[in-house]
């Protein structure tokens, strides 16, 4: 599968976030950065841990074009597994 691009609210702002798949999970990237990555477990989301993912540069906060701070939180991962969701349907 290849890589695709999602958009996502966050802080009434629409970003657009590169989701990169991997065998068992989904990398997320934004502007060139890795931002995290999450898996599917049974019917729940997960956000892995750094030493989870395939080596790489990570960055736990980046800032959004419009200087917000941009991390993954609770609300950015539920719309992020749903639009992993519906791309793979």
């Amino acid at each position: 599968m290849t890589a695709f691009n999602i958009e996502i609210e966050h802080n009434d702002q629409a970003i657009t976030l590169t989701i990169t798949p991997k065998a068992d999970y989904f990398k997320i990237v934004y502007l060139g950065d890795l931002l995290g990555a999450i898996k599917k477990q049974e019917s729940d989301w997960i956000l892995l841990k750094a030493e989870e993912i395939e080596p790489g540069e990570l960055v736990p906060s980046k800032l959004t074009e419009k200087g917000h701070h941009l991390s993954l939180a609770v609300a950015e991962i539920n719309q992020i597994s749903g639009a992993i969701e519906n791309h793979l349907k």
